[in-house]
């Protein structure tokens, strides 16, 4: 019994002066660990729909969340920069070809490359105790260099406040403070952006030979209607050097002269033409297309009922936006003389019936497209 006690008053000593000497080596990594985990700069990358309380639009979005230390350890301000690298045939230390962006808000100056830059006063212990929600970024306005599924490498880093970026790449690494990384996999139905500049060439060719055929629906192909086409052509020149402007020039006589007498043959064959546009189009040159038939159907001061039937079926196949679509049909509407409605449920959708003269018709669509301007983007980015 004597030795049990003995025992037992050692043990409880022990523990005593345990306590008093402090936490073990172990027990301290582990404090320090979880200091370390509060205070680091990290970022984070997710799918979500914006809280409605936010105000912005409901769609689907890659939230950007940054969590930890990011003041300047001497200013009293820091600027964060977020770019955004495909890394798919990367490893995840290195940086891939920058990814770019379909609106200006989320782009460098004079340049489609994706970049986010936001200034905040800080002091050197200036933090985000939790996740910050940063930024929502509509996945559409993500374009990366080619399609298919990419993995994405969001970079955020805190920095000088002189600092800045071309291409994705920093003028001065030694001005970065913090750097932190996170990863995103997306994938992209579109055409990348360096798919589109290989097949810029025969992008546009595809694009006048649908013009043409769209232009040969209503039986027959006029002068102005060719006119439209060639002068489309020749603004693609325009920022071409001298050689190979005269080069491009050449190609397209030659090619526009083809596409003229295939069209008038009733020779092409529009599946075929419709799905190797589609494949190799992205959405931007899938709008100066849709752009350029109207502009040609419209070029006699009326818009014939096959030419409109053959647009609205080519901009269903593209997977445009319909109400962009739309509002781009509505203003060359709101321009001609005289309009071939084809579709009634487009009809139906503005208050048109059959009773209604061609005239009362036009006076409609004028009305919606007037009513129909354009409205600025809401903002995305976090105050």
């Amino acid at each position: 019994m004597e030795g049990l006690i003995i025992w037992l008053v050692i043990i409880i000593g022990w523990a005593v002066l345990k306590g008093l000497s402090g936490p073990s080596e172990e027990e301290q990594t582990e404090a320090n660990k979880e200091l370390f985990d509060k205070i680091k700069f990290q970022l984070q990358v997710k799918e979500e729909i914006p809280p409605k309380d936010k105000g912005l639009p409901q769609v689907k979005c890659i939230a950007v969340k940054v969590k930890g230390l990011f003041g300047h350890p001497t200013e009293n301000k820091t600027k964060l920069i977020l770019t955004i690298h495909d890394n798919t045939d990367h490893s995840d230390d290195d940086f891939g070809a920058a990814v770019c962006s379909a609106h200006p808000a989320f782009s460098e100056k004079n340049s489609r490359v994706f970049s986010l830059t936001t200034t905040y006063d800080t002091s050197s212990d200036t933090y985000f105790p939790d996740w910050f929600n940063l930024v929502y970024i509509p996945k559409e306005l993500i374009l990366p260099p080619y399609k298919g599924k990419r993995r994405l490498k969001f970079n955020l880093t805190a920095c000088d406040t002189d600092t800045e970026i071309v291409h994705g790449a920093y003028d001065d690494l030694s001005k970065i403070k913090y750097n932190c990384s996170s990863f995103f996999n997306l994938s992209s139905k579109e055409i990348g952006y360096l798919e589109e500049f290989v097949n810029k060439s025969k992008v546009e060719d595809l694009t006048i030979k649908l013009a043409m055929t769209m232009a040969a629906t209503d039986g027959h192909l006029d002068q102005k209607e060719l006119n439209v086409i060639k002068n489309w052509a020749k603004s693609l020149t325009l920022e071409l050097d001298l050689e190979k402007q005269e080069e491009k020039k050449k190609h397209f006589s030659k090619y526009i002269k083809e596409a003229y007498k295939e069209a008038k043959d009733k020779k092409i064959s529009i599946t075929k033409l419709v799905k190797e546009f589609n494949d190799k189009a992205s959405k931007g040159q899938k709008y100066l297309a849709i752009e350029l038939m109207l502009n040609v159907a419209s070029s006699d001061d009326k818009l014939a009922k096959e030419e409109e039937q053959f647009i609205n079926k080519i901009a269903k196949t593209t997977g445009i936006d319909i109400k962009t679509f739309k509002d781009m049909k509505n203003k060359i509407v709101a321009k001609v003389g005289k309009v071939d409605l084809s579709e009634k449920p487009s009809e139906e959708s503005f208050g048109i019936n059959d009773d209604m003269q061609k005239s009362e018709k036009c006076k409609i669509l004028r009305k919606e497209y007037t009513k129909n301007t354009y409205k600025k983007r809401t903002q995305f980015i976090s105050k």
